[in-house]
Parts: C-alpha cells; structure tokens; sequence
C-alpha cells in the first residue's frame, strides 16, 4: 500500500537523459534499492542542477545531472561510488550511454585532482618535443659492423618543445604526420575518443610551441686518416 501511495504521489517528468547529458559533466540514472546505501545515493542526486523521477522502460528511476563544474564533479563520483553495484544503473555522457563507466570515472578524477592545484595547467599540461620533427636518429633496422673506432659525426641543432593539454590524453594518443586536420584538431578528436573532452580543463587550442632546446643529431661517420 505504501509503494502505491508514493507512486502516485510521485510527479514523473520526461527527461531525455541523452540530451541532458550532452552539455553536462555526467547524468546518472538508477533505480530504488533496497541497499542500506540507497538514502544517501538519492540524497546526493537530489543536489545535482537537475534532478527527477523519470521514466525509462515503464520502470520508474532517479535521474541527476551534473553539471561541469568542481562541486557538482565530486557529487558525481560519490554517487557513482554509492550506486557501483546495483542493477539497472545507467551513465550517460556526450549524447551516449556510456556501456564502461571506468574511463570517465578516471577522467573526472583527473579534473578534480587538477582543481586543488593554484595552476590547473602544472597538472594538465605536459611539455614534449615538437611531434612532427624527424627522429633524431635513424631507427630502421640496420646492421652494421666498424673495424675501427672512428667518431660520428654530430650536428648541433635546435627542436621546438610543445605544451601537450591534457597529459591524460597523452599515452594514449598518436599525431598522424601529413593528416589534413590541424594538430589541434586532431588533439580534439583524441579526446572525443578517450572521452577527456568531458573535462572542463580539456583545451586542444592550448598545443602550442612553449620553447625550444638544442640537441645533437647524428650526421654520418668521420672518414679515418690513414698515416704511413
């Protein structure tokens, strides 16, 4: 009887949780649970920008939507803590469902470890030489044998270094040399498919030449000088 009276008590709203989450951080979606942790699950969704009770499937569900912001980031990451192992659950980000939560739970972890820094960037940014230069050294497999100790021959030359925006982003990603895309663009397009471009903080227009460095490039073999 209980259930009855608060079904009909409660206001469903439609609420189309792909499009709420396409300018928002995170949107989560669960069901009632009879978990001891339930209360303070529905509390903290309750403190989302927006929450309701909704509809999916015929079956009634809490929906919250976090917006990109500091507070509302560790809402989300409590709630999803909370709701980790209950059925029916759901995360939508982007316009999508998500179908593995892990990665963005990583990226919003990132984004709130960088807001307790006076500089989001030393947490964000990492400086690396320019992606596009020639291997300094040739790296094709190559035999070759010296019968007699004679130096190479190296060239002073000088490599611009690049702030990288996201060092999240940067072990999992490639610059594809000759792409017709800038490489902003294709930083961008990284992040899409990483799903860093969540992050509040995520930048590609911030990859840019920060300075320079010199280096030494091999450039062949002295030729020996023979004596008599």
């Amino acid at each position: 009887m209980t259930n009855a009276i608060d079904k009909i008590n409660t206001r469903i709203e439609v609420i189309d949780p792909f499009k709420e989450s396409v300018n928002s951080l995170l949107v989560v979606v669960f069901p009632n649970s009879a978990s001891k942790n339930f209360a303070f699950a529905l509390n903290i969704a309750q403190l989302a920008d927006v929450y309701a009770v909704t509809e999916v499937g015929g079956k009634t569900m809490n929906l919250a939507v976090f917006s990109r912001c500091r507070d509302q980031a560790g809402k989300a990451i409590a709630l999803i803590k909370y709701a980790n192992s209950w059925k029916g659950v759901m995360y939508f980000c982007r316009g999508k469902l998500l179908v593995n939560r892990y990665q963005i739970v990583k990226v919003i972890e990132c984004f709130l470890e960088s807001c307790s820094c006076r500089d989001n960037k030393a947490h964000c940014h990492i400086v690396i030489d320019d992606p596009f230069l020639e291997r300094i050294q040739d790296m094709s497999l190559t035999i070759s044998i010296r019968m007699v100790d004679v130096p190479l021959l190296k060239k002073e030359c000088t490599i611009d270094l690049y702030s990288f925006p996201c060092k999240y982003l940067y072990n999992r990603f490639k610059f594809q040399k000759n792409h017709p895309s800038t490489p902003q663009d294709q930083v961008q397009a990284g992040g899409v498919e990483i799903g860093v471009d969540v992050c509040p903080n995520f930048n590609p227009d911030e990859f840019n030449v920060v300075g320079s460095r010199r280096v030494l490039k091999d450039i062949g073999v002295a030729t020996k000088k023979w004596t008599r």
